[in-house]
């Protein structure tokens, strides 16, 4: 199946694209896609995919699946189509 990722933020930066089409398996949950990106991207994307598992990405970040937070974790099961967006959140002070 098919998924649409879009890229915000440092990951954008990082990729220098801003979206693309994943082929990934049925029944893939978020954890398959962000090791998949691993594999595709390397060190670039690692160190911020792989905090800990059991957390998203690093805490500094987040993603949304058509528009909503993935609340189940890295546990989220995707479908084909869905739209999954990587960003990170801006802080300030």
């Amino acid at each position: 199946m098919r998924v649409k990722v879009r890229y915000f933020g440092v990951i954008r930066a990082r990729l220098s694209r801003r979206e693309e089409e994943i082929e990934i398996k049925e029944g893939a949950t978020l954890s398959d896609l962000l090791d998949k990106l691993i594999g595709m991207y390397g060190e670039s994307l690692k160190e911020l995919f792989e905090v800990g598992k059991g957390e998203i990405l690093d805490p500094s970040f987040i993603v949304t699946i058509n528009g909503a937070l993935a609340r189940r974790g890295m546990e989220t099961r995707l479908k084909g189509g869905d739209s999954i967006a990587l960003m990170n959140i801006i802080c300030g002070g």
